[in-house]
């Protein structure tokens, strides 16, 4: 890839151009890095159905046409054939997923998607600037408007089970302050703890309340499940139940090994009165302990295989993806996945958080995607949706659970000793 010069890649466009810059690359090396590119996305993207050659294909099928382009000279290569890879290897230079484009699997789907978003990155940045006329071009120039955007702005995306794909949207860096507490938070931990956090910001109650529960427990989980609880208590999120996962910290010097069920902390909590009878029929039963059991299966499954994809071999080595971290607002989750179905989310809201740390005198950081809080509504009422200011919310809730967890880390504990308890309950009722 670093091999090919920026007006080479400008000359991309359709298929048989990208058939002449495969078959004219200088040397081997270049042809991988092209085809590693191609493949990032099929790997990252989210469950979802294309078009392509008339019929709709999963992942894995559009995954084997892959495999057959790579094994044949590009001479032999379909227009179709070449116009998936040039599809991929922009979404890859973009950094967007597969899961993005609507409908189709195609360079013009991609374009499409990828004019969208330069509106969106250019309405932040300068509104009148004009998208670039090449589809690599633009995908170039997508990856660089990303981060100036993120300096005022942090994106989330929407994945609407209605709609089989993601869109992208920003919320304000200003609009997500988190030095105060919300009134639910505050009144748990005030519950909780004998000193109480008047004339402390929101960061310094926590670091102490983090350090007191240490050195009573040897861990941090009373504090995290305070937060929890807290959460079901809140009137802005109004949950009907609620999931934190993250590692619980034994394993911060060797975090490619965090691929076991005890290397995370991934607890759920129910709110009060919830009446699973309700969602028998999408749940398949009426036992919360059964939804805590499956929700806490499905997360352990999802971080150990990020973990696997972030720090083992293979094209995902490193790379941070979007299926793998960034926050997210869930609209109709239940419209037909069962893995969703059987936790009764139908709509909520995810903040994702990386966790820094020390590792000797250097400062680390964890991936955005190993630190994760999520609110589900289980309702189907259109009162009940979840809403982008209801995500704003959560992330507030994402930001204090690090802050707790990162203090914990600090200290050199973890952020639970015991086995988790799946009904545990963070306060009396």
């Amino acid at each position: 890839m670093t091999s090919y010069k920026a007006g080479r890649v400008s000359e991309v466009n359709d298929a048989s151009t990208m058939r002449r810059f495969v078959a004219s690359a200088p040397d081997s090396n270049c042809v991988d890095g092209v085809f590693d590119a191609c493949l990032r996305p099929i790997v990252y993207s989210r469950h979802h159905w294309l078009l392509f050659k008339g019929e709709y294909r999963v992942r894995a099928e559009l995954r084997a046409v892959y495999e057959s382009c790579r094994q044949r000279p590009p001479e032999e290569w379909d227009d179709d054939e070449a116009d998936l890879i040039l599809a991929l290897f922009a979404l890859d230079m973009s950094s967007v997923g597969l899961d993005e484009l609507r409908e189709h699997a195609s360079s013009a789907a991609v374009r499409s998607t990828l004019l969208e978003r330069h509106a969106l990155y250019a309405g932040v940045l300068e509104p009148t600037e004009v998208p670039p006329d090449g589809l690599l071009d633009l995908a170039r120039r997508l990856a660089e408007m990303r981060p100036l955007v993120e300096r005022s702005h942090v994106p989330y995306s929407v994945i609407d089970g209605r709609a089989w794909y993601r869109t992208e949207g920003l919320i304000r860096r200003d609009d997500l302050d988190v030095s105060e507490l919300a009134a639910p938070v505050s009144d748990v931990l005030d519950s909780l703890f004998d000193s109480p956090g008047d004339g402390l910001g929101a960061s310094e109650r926590l670091v102490a309340t983090t350090r007191a529960a240490v050195a009573a427990d040897g861990d941090s989980a009373v504090v995290v499940r305070a937060i929890m609880y807290a959460a079901l208590l809140d009137p802005v999120l109004r949950a009907d139940h609620v999931t934190l996962t993250c590692p619980v910290g034994d394993m911060l010097d060797k975090p490619a090994e965090m691929t076991t069920s005890a290397a995370f902390f991934t607890e759920t909590q129910v709110r009060d009165g919830v009446d699973l009878g309700n969602y028998a029929e999408r749940l398949g039963h009426e036992s919360v302990d059964q939804m805590q059991r499956t929700i806490r299966a499905r997360m352990l499954k999802l971080k150990r295989g990020a973990i696997r994809g972030l720090y083992g071999p293979g094209c995902m080595q490193g790379r941070f993806v979007e299926k793998h971290g960034g926050h997210m607002l869930f609209l109709n989750e239940d419209a037909h996945y069962r893995g969703h179905q059987s936790i009764g989310c139908h709509s909520g809201g995810r903040a994702s958080f990386a966790l820094r740390y020390r590792a000797g005198q250097e400062e680390q950081a964890l991936t955005p995607m190993v630190g994760d809080f999520r609110v589900v509504r289980m309702s189907q009422d259109e009162s009940d949706i979840f809403t982008v200011e209801e995500l704003r919310h959560t992330i507030r809730y994402g930001e204090w659970i690090r802050t707790v967890v990162e203090e914990t880390y600090r200290l050199g504990a973890v952020v639970r000793l015991d086995d988790p308890t799946l009904t545990r309950t963070a306060v009396p009722a």
